[in-house]
């Protein structure tokens, strides 16, 4: 079990209690934002391990994507909206300034589905279509299930889904 990991997890949950507490409207509830957090984590842990990428990084980064939606309560334009609350988060960590960069650009840019980007940044984004896919999301953009079926061919896992 990575302790620092944990540490940061629980950081995160308090942050979202904080966030709970001003009760303000929201396009998903802070419970949702509490399971795609963590389980968006496990799975960039999965996927870092297969593609050879720091497993702690992803998991980072994965668990933090949406925190832009966290603050604003809205889907719309939340990957750029989390950039300054990510530099704050990350800054409190003992991470280099181009590792906290990184997390950062994943975070900022994980909403460009249809663009390629860095090794974080797509699995990033691989890992927050396939939690949503599993749990119930329409996946229905044409390069959301382009990369959905990539991403469960790479995983070796069959798709029943009617998208693609």
């Amino acid at each position: 079990m990575n302790i620092e990991f944990i540490k940061a997890l629980q950081e995160i949950y308090n942050l979202l209690d904080q966030i709970e507490l001003k009760k303000m409207e929201r396009d998903y509830p802070i419970i949702w934002e509490r399971i795609h957090s963590t389980s968006c984590a496990q799975i960039g842990r999965m996927l870092a391990q297969k593609r050879d990428v720091d497993s702690e990084q992803a998991a980072l980064a994965c668990a933090l994507h949406d925190c832009g939606r966290w603050v604003t309560g809205r889907q719309e334009n939340h990957a750029p909206q989390g950039e300054e609350l990510a530099r704050r988060f990350l800054r409190e960590g003992n991470l280099s300034s181009v590792t906290q960069e990184s997390i950062v650009q994943a975070i900022i840019n994980h909403s460009k589905k249809e663009d390629i980007g860095s090794p974080l940044e797509e699995l990033v984004k691989d890992a927050d279509i396939l939690d949503c896919y599993w749990y119930g999301d329409d996946i229905s953009k044409k390069y959301h299930v382009a990369r959905l079926q990539r991403t469960l061919c790479e995983l070796n896992i069959g798709s029943s889904s009617k998208e693609g």
